[in-house]
């Protein structure tokens, strides 16, 4: 093997590690603590190249970013990452990102491609850090929505004993957001914001159940309007309410420990295929070109990459368990 080509996968291969890991870096995890009346106020804007990078985009590029986000998904994935950044505190639009995105992936598979002396490896790892972005920023939104479920029902607890001290469904949020973490304080916070500034019981609890994204805050929203249009004892509400997330939660972890070893089996079955062409390309330049000398070849490697990406779907679909 010619020192060159060994040189090349090392360096190939450093700098794909090391660009996830500045994306984990800056876009993983949920802050642990935010500054205190975030709801009213919101938080200081981040300052520097990464901050305004996000804020504005790349205008060259905004005209292509526009015609992706017409697809539904593609503008669902990217306002899946806008929460991700709001998450770490960051200012942007979708519009932003996907431009951002799309000169990363570009840039990213012009490298690989002069790296390699490989078209078609470079768009592949291009489709593999498109992969990666999604799977990351899914990672983000599930973990947060995990660390919301889980403290639901200390809140309800919470609730329910400000309830039977004679508490107003104002002074009940104010002194939950006081003694939750993030990001449940946030949620409540909000709330707060919206009764002290005049919008109604229903409003801020509707208002509140679209924030939350979690089917259990929607339930307790939902009971608590309920409760408030037709009078009745909230502590039975909130008690009942506590009851029937706790019991939703339960399942959710058992399903969650039966399911871990099979998707923990389907991301790696899945990412394996990927892993193996991009290393054989780089051990053996022209690995896939035999594929692309007659019409045969293009047409099973078009069909191998359709029953991988067919596969990873039903996968996906089957190990989604979900509890409604």
């Amino acid at each position: 093997m010619e020192a060159r080509t060994v040189f090349a996968c090392l360096a190939f291969i450093s700098s794909f590690f090391a660009a996830a890991a500045l994306f984990t870096w800056a876009f993983s995890g949920v802050r642990q603590r935010v500054i205190a009346g975030r709801a009213h106020a919101g938080t200081m804007p981040h300052q520097g190249l990464v901050a305004s990078a996000l804020r504005n985009g790349i205008p060259q590029i905004m005209p292509v970013a526009h015609m992706l986000l017409a697809n539904k998904k593609v503008e669902h994935f990217f306002t899946c990452a806008q929460q991700v950044a709001a998450i770490r505190s960051y200012m942007t639009t979708p519009q932003a990102l996907c431009s951002l995105c799309c000169a990363g992936v570009l840039f990213v598979a012009a490298a690989a491609a002069a790296l390699t002396a490989s078209v078609v490896l470079g768009l592949l790892v291009a489709f593999g850090l498109v992969l990666a972005l999604g799977f990351m920023v899914a990672q983000v939104l599930e973990k947060r929505r995990e660390a919301l479920r889980e403290a639901i029902p200390d809140a309800l607890r919470s609730m329910s004993v400000c309830s039977h001290a004679g508490f107003s469904l104002l002074q009940t949020f104010q002194q939950v957001a006081k003694e939750a973490d993030e990001p449940l304080r946030s949620l409540f916070l909000t709330a707060v914001h919206d009764l002290e500034t005049g919008r109604t019981v229903s409003e801020a609890l509707e208002a509140f159940r679209k924030n939350a994204d979690v089917s259990e805050l929607a339930f307790v929203a939902v009971a608590l309007d309920i409760q408030h249009r037709a009078g009745g004892s909230l502590k039975q509400v909130l008690e009942a309410a506590r009851d029937a997330v706790e019991s939703e939660l339960n399942l959710k972890r058992s399903l969650r420990v039966q399911t871990a070893q099979a998707k923990l089996s389907a991301r790696i079955v899945s990412v394996m295929p990927f892993v193996l062409i991009t290393i054989f390309s780089l051990l053996s330049p022209g690995f896939l070109t035999p594929f692309f000398g007659s019409l045969l070849g293009i047409v099973l490697l078009g069909l191998a990459a359709s029953m991988q990406l067919a596969g990873i779907y039903l996968v996906r679909r089957l190990l989604d368990v979900k509890v409604d």
